[in-house]
């Protein structure tokens, strides 16, 4: 193992050595935050549409062979995508018919949303998966439906593209 090894110092005044010193370490003026040091930096806003707070629960349906591969419950939602928090880790890249089960009130059945929609990311937190699902293509009245739930003001805004 290499020891790490101290520069010898000048001689000083009348021929005498002086105490050896170590290399001089800078220290930074500020704290590094975390994602500076271990992470990329942080990419860009992407989203165009405002994201609304909602639990519903949501089933990720294999499109071949029409088996529910996938269970969890929206974290939030808007027009073009969802975030799902699932206790699997979902590959990304791939396209699943999604199925959204809106409670309504009274009793009512719930009101159940189609779409086909692909995973962009699936990320670990708090022991579970947060699955990131962009909607590609609504089935029936799906888009309609979403939009009026949206338009009723009745969900709270979490994420605001015109204020990035």
């Amino acid at each position: 193992m290499a020891e790490d090894k101290l520069e010898p110092a000048e001689p000083a005044a009348g021929g005498e050595a002086a105490e050896a010193k170590a290399p001089e370490v800078k220290t930074p003026t500020a704290p590094v935050r975390e994602e500076v040091a271990f992470h990329k930096p942080a990419a860009p806003e992407r989203r165009t549409q405002a994201r609304y707070l909602v639990h519903w629960r949501a089933a990720l349906v294999n499109p071949v062979d029409g088996n529910v591969r996938y269970l969890g419950k929206t974290d939030n939602i808007s027009l073009s995508g969802a975030a799902i928090i699932s206790d699997a880790n979902v590959p990304a890249k791939q396209d699943y018919h999604v199925y959204l089960e809106i409670p309504q009130p009274n009793g009512k059945s719930p009101l159940i949303l189609e779409l086909i929609g692909r995973v962009v990311y699936s990320n670990l937190a708090n022991n579970s998966f947060r699955v990131g699902v962009s909607f590609k293509q609504y089935h029936g009245d799906a888009e309609k439906v979403l939009q009026a739930i949206i338009k009723s003001g009745k969900l709270k805004q979490v994420f605001d593209p015109d204020s990035v």
